[in-house]
């Protein structure tokens, strides 16, 4: 029998069953430690990390990194806008509801595609998927009629844009991040703690608008992959989300007296981060998309690292075997290179304990699941 998850699918799958006896179910058939597994992908020029083109900014305090097609017609409509050339600026708009159709679309076809699972994971697959479409049509649909108001001259103000492309309609728009390629995620990886560090040496000079810009943009990588998640990692995220925001604005009245303070919340988002690429490597790894679980496990372990160290001592101390480790596995997966069954599963062990330990430390509740490879 061909078994193929697709990625929606297994995400459900993930989530709904915690990874217990059900990964031995659905992962590749058992090999003794010694057999070497080459990748299913050849060698691949590998994806580096890099700031995003450009920022995209609501309210001054909402920030959107245009990092793929979505984000840059929607820039380049912005751009358009404030320069008065309503006729480009509204074609831009359009360019982004007709990105936002196509990703309504392959969400439903992912949803409707046929899997060798069970009816309860099929049925949640088919909702999961159909939630998403919905989301993606809900928001094109809102698009484009902003578009529309934009040609007829309705909209003449940055405030009525931005009001026409409201909160909800944007979170919506965040869910395509789910679809979003590996090259388009993983290039933005570790720029949520470029910010918190930036963040902390803005503090430390008193600019406390600069901080809390940092700490915006920050955010945006986290609301992001809040889209991409699932179950309790999704749950870790989003109250990442509100502490962060909440902190952004603390600081920037100058109110957090203590850097302290501002460190606790960072180690509690990487740590979160960790959690979700950890599960998404997981995922990977169940659709057999080797190439894929090395970049999740990548950037699990740039989440991990960062979070001990905003913890420091003993705590960054014991991270950093894992962390290396780690990376040294997800080259390998990500690079074509050769790998054991036995080498992997100990590596998501490893690093299912880690961010465990981790976690106990800096007060969190949520647990990365045995991986039962």
């Amino acid at each position: 029998m061909n078994f193929t998850l697709k990625p929606i699918a297994v995400a459900i799958l993930v989530a709904t069953t915690q990874l217990t006896g059900v990964a031995n179910a659905q992962a590749p058939e058992p090999l003794s430690e010694s057999v070497a597994l080459p990748a299913l992908t050849a060698t691949n020029t590998p994806i580096p990390v890099k700031a995003p083109e450009a920022w995209i900014i609501y309210d001054d305090i909402t920030y959107t990194p245009v990092v793929d097609a979505v984000s840059r017609h929607l820039d380049a409509a912005r751009k358009a806008f404030d320069a008065k050339d309503n006729k480009k600026a509204a074609a831009e708009m359009h360019a982004v509801a007709n990105e936002l159709k196509l990703q309504a679309a392959r969400a439903d076809k992912e949803g409707r595609s046929q899997v060798d699972a069970d009816k309860a994971i099929m049925a949640a697959d088919t909702k999961f998927a159909q939630d998403i479409a919905k989301r993606m049509n809900a928001s094109a649909l809102k698009v484009s009629s902003a578009a529309k108001a934009i040609e007829s001259g309705k909209i003449t103000k940055r405030a009525d844009l931005d009001k026409a492309i409201d909160k909800a309609t944007r979170a919506d728009m965040e869910h395509r991040w789910l679809l979003a390629d590996v090259t388009t995620w993983y290039p933005v990886s570790e720029e949520p703690q470029r910010h918190f560090t930036n963040a902390v040496e803005a503090y430390a000079k008193k600019d406390y608008k600069a901080a809390a810009a940092d700490i915006h943009k920050a955010t945006s990588y986290l609301r992001l992959e809040a889209g991409r998640a699932i179950g309790e990692t999704k749950q870790e995220l989003e109250s990442s989300v509100v502490q962060l925001d909440t902190l952004a604005a603390s600081v920037e009245k100058g109110a957090v007296k203590e850097v302290q303070s501002i460190t606790n919340v960072f180690a509690k988002a990487n740590h979160a981060l960790a959690l979700e690429h950890r599960s998404k490597a997981v995922e990977s790894w169940l659709r057999k998309e080797y190439n894929k679980t090395g970049y999740e496990l990548k950037a699990a372990a740039h989440g991990l690292e960062s979070a001990a160290g905003w913890v420091g001592g003993e705590v960054k101390a014991g991270a950093s075997a894992t962390v290396a480790d780690t990376r040294a596995l997800g080259d390998k997966l990500a690079s074509g290179a050769t790998w054991t069954r036995d080498e992997v599963a100990k590596g998501f062990e490893s690093l299912g304990n880690s961010i465990n330990a981790l976690g106990d430390k800096i007060g969190s509740t949520k647990k990365a699941s045995p991986a039962g490879l």
